[in-house]
């Protein structure tokens, strides 16, 4: 893969950062945690059994 040395760092919400060109996410292992846990599905199957 290719990345220009024009290609900056965009900044999409607080502590949350992409590569443009490169599809990557830059976030700090707590941004990355938290929203594991609110998009957790183990909740659902105790409300279903």
């Amino acid at each position: 893969m290719v990345i220009d040395s024009t290609t900056e760092v965009v900044e999409v919400e607080k502590g949350l950062r992409i590569i443009p060109g490169a599809n990557t996410l830059i976030a700090s292992l707590d941004k990355l945690i938290n929203w594991s846990r609110l998009s957790s599905l183990w909740p659902v199957t105790f409300g279903l059994a």
